[in-house]
């Protein structure tokens, strides 16, 4: 078997990693933690588990997030409408993928705490049932990471503004799956979220 032809029908991993940080003050993307920055760690723990099968959706810091990642950038896609939110990031990513594709990990890069065992927990529950999405639940919400059938390309193709896959998810109602996901409720949105990451991975390691 080819390597193209053991690739295909595999889920692939779309991380968001567009936007212009503005809590953050700098880019959150590139914020360096335990050695890595969050992009890189999005990008390893992804690897774990789908492998090379990765987009990263990068906009307002293109040329950084590339010096970077270098040779190990992935599949790079430039959103030029990052400026228009989270929905514009998602059709690019999707727009990306390949047509065989069955599903995409949507995840977004400020979540390091959420490991490659936690995206194949959820991989692994979409695989029983793949026609149906499998959201995070974490602080009484649920969202991304989140794996979704390309039945729902469609209208992820038809996101926009600040509209996220949140959107997609909640319109599922039943034919939703949820997979109790704690590690996901830290999001380093602020330099507050990013002092608490020993901390809160502490507790996340303690209760796995």
């Amino acid at each position: 078997m080819t390597a193209a032809a053991a690739a295909a029908n595999e889920v692939w991993a779309v991380i968001l990693a567009a936007g212009a940080s503005t809590r953050f003050g700098t880019p959150k993307q590139l914020f360096r933690w335990r050695g890595r920055t969050l992009l890189q760690h999005a990008l390893a723990h992804a690897r774990q588990t789908v492998s090379d099968r990765v987009v990263i959706v990068t906009g307002a810091y293109a040329n950084q997030l590339d010096v970077v990642l270098g040779p190990d950038r992935a599949v790079c896609v430039y959103n030029a409408g990052w400026r228009d939110g989270m929905g514009s990031s998602i059709r690019a990513g999707i727009a990306a993928l390949p047509g065989d594709c069955p599903a995409a990990l949507v995840m977004p890069c400020d979540q390091p705490l959420v490991d490659g065992r936690d995206l194949a927990a959820l991989v692994g529950h979409w695989r029983k049932r793949p026609l149906r999405a499998v959201a995070s639940g974490y602080a009484g919400i649920f969202g991304i990471p989140a794996v979704l059938p390309a039945r729902l390309f469609p209208a992820l193709g038809e996101l926009h503004g600040d509209r996220g896959a949140r959107e997609v998810l909640r319109r599922e109602g039943h034919r939703l799956d949820v997979l109790e996901l704690p590690a996901g409720h830290l999001d380093v949105d602020d330099r507050f979220a990013a002092s608490r990451l020993d901390d809160e991975d502490a507790g996340t390691q303690a209760d796995r």
